[in-house]
């Protein structure tokens, strides 16, 4: 089975937006939610270090309209980072230590994984942005049952994260960062079981930060660069969980 229609017709992004999605919890976690549940693709987002950004619902909306069903929770209850925060490494150090960490993270992940196989997903993947590109290596290495994860402008990963990932990866790191790296940790991805299905594309034209919080989507050149970007992830998504 495969989905030639929602991969070729991906939708644009655009500037202004209306969400499409609900906004509900899980216990006591807030979440937003695209797509109809019931899909039995279902894909859990780890926004960036913004939060719920209307860049990163309308990501999530729009994966949810060509047959996914997304989770994108609130990780950090909201309280995301600022931009005056980004220049503060004191502020930084004890985001990672805390509420930015994997240990503070890894309930969420269980929770919402959780919810969506219980709401019908057969095949279940993550996604991360920035920050969250670290969480979904972790998850590939730590969680069962994924079928492959992606990694957008992914910050705080190391060429020896990949590996130990477990299932297919796809990193679409911008210009920003360590390209080298890239390929020598998918030189060693390409050598496990599954490294067939994994895959690097490079965003050298573009910053980080351009398909999430930071993306200036009025700006048609990025507007165009993040729909690719999307594009990408429903490609890659629609082939793991077409098997």
């Amino acid at each position: 089975m495969s989905f030639p229609s929602a991969c070729c017709n991906t939708p644009p992004v655009v500037a202004n937006y209306t969400t499409k999605g609900e906004y509900g919890k899980l216990g006591d976690l807030d979440c937003y939610f695209a797509g109809v549940k019931g899909s039995k693709r279902g894909l859990f987002i780890n926004y960036d270090v913004f939060g719920f950004h209307p860049n990163v619902l309308q990501l999530c909306d729009i994966l949810g309209s060509v047959g996914f069903y997304v989770v994108l929770p609130d990780l950090l209850r909201g309280a995301p980072l600022t931009m005056p925060d980004l220049g503060k490494p004191e502020v930084l150090k004890a985001f990672m230590q805390n509420a930015g960490s994997w240990k503070t993270s890894e309930p969420a992940y269980v929770q919402g994984l959780e919810y969506l196989r219980n709401s019908g997903a057969t095949s279940v993947g993550v996604i991360g942005f920035c920050w969250g590109g670290r969480h979904v290596a972790t998850a590939l290495e730590k969680l069962d049952g994924l079928v492959g994860g992606a990694i957008v402008h992914p910050a705080m990963v190391t060429s020896d994260d990949f590996g130990k990932v477990k299932a297919p990866l796809m990193a679409l790191p911008s210009k920003d960062e360590d390209m080298e790296m890239f390929k020598k940790g998918f030189a060693e991805l390409k050598t496990k079981p599954f490294g067939a299905q994994c895959r690097l594309e490079s965003f050298e034209d573009m910053t980080h930060g351009f398909c999430g919080a930071r993306g200036d989507w009025a700006d048609p050149v990025v507007a165009k660069r993040s729909r690719d970007a999307i594009h990408l992830l429903v490609t890659f998504f629609n082939d793991l969980m077409s098997n």
